[in-house]
């Protein structure tokens, strides 16, 4: 069972390499000003985009941080009714 579960991911991630350098080769050609156009840009040999996802991320973690904290000091830790 293990090795069948360790064999399928291997070959998906297999797979899944394979097509991101295949998408990788085809964007290869293209002209720095072109990928500009498209919001992409060659940094350190990886393909990333100018307005990344990744870089929001932490901005709305803190945001759900910050709203969860309030929340607890607003609730009371054992029923969970709203302190006044």
């Amino acid at each position: 069972m293990a090795t069948l579960t360790i064999a399928r991911r291997l070959l998906t991630a297999l797979r899944q390499r394979l097509t991101r350098r295949r998408h990788y080769a085809e964007l290869r050609d293209y002209d720095p000003r072109l990928l500009r156009d498209i919001g992409l840009r060659w940094e350190r040999g990886h393909l990333v985009a100018f307005d990344a996802e990744s870089e929001r991320v932490p901005e709305t973690a803190q945001r759900r941080q910050r709203a969860e904290t309030r929340d607890a000091h607003e609730t009371c830790p054992r029923c969970g009714s709203r302190l006044t």
